[in-house]
């Protein structure tokens, strides 16, 4: 016996969110990569004090520590890359468990809905036995076959 799948936007809302998830992944792995190699590339081709005074001199905070980064070189590139991985995968996690959750509401909606019919099929066919090639009975609005 299966019961009919309700909740359409809702699958479509947890197979966005997982697809979302991956794509996020993929991105902060590129990204990571990326930021690897940009601290000895911008201190090869800049150099120190050109890279240093122009982030600095934007005066936020994120472009300080960015600009401060990227000048140690090759550590800076690691330690903005593997923030960013970890980052990522954070963001990752909590997108595909968001997934996942309403995939799992979905389905404990489905049991019950199920379990609820053949409770009351059991019940009626206790109750009344009824020709079991005819008797059609009405739940929430559905019509469940035998």
């Amino acid at each position: 016996m299966s019961v009919p799948q309700r909740f359409g936007v809702l699958r479509l809302i947890g197979t966005l969110l997982k697809v979302t998830a991956w794509i996020v992944l993929v991105a902060s792995i590129l990204l990571a990569l990326t930021a690897g190699l940009a601290g000895p590339i911008a201190r090869q081709f800049l150099g120190d004090a050109v890279l240093q005074a122009d982030l600095l001199s934007m005066g936020s905070p994120g472009a300080i520590v960015v600009g401060v980064l990227l000048s140690m070189g090759s550590a800076g590139g690691i330690i903005i890359g593997v923030l960013l991985m970890v980052a990522g995968v954070v963001l990752f996690l909590s997108l595909f468990a968001a997934g996942e959750n309403i995939f799992l509401q979905l389905a404990i909606e489905e049991n019950t809905r199920m379990s609820a019919a053949l409770l009351l099929r059991a019940a009626e066919e206790k109750a009344s036995p009824a020709d079991p090639a005819t008797a059609r009975q009405t739940y929430y609005g559905e019509v469940l076959d035998r």
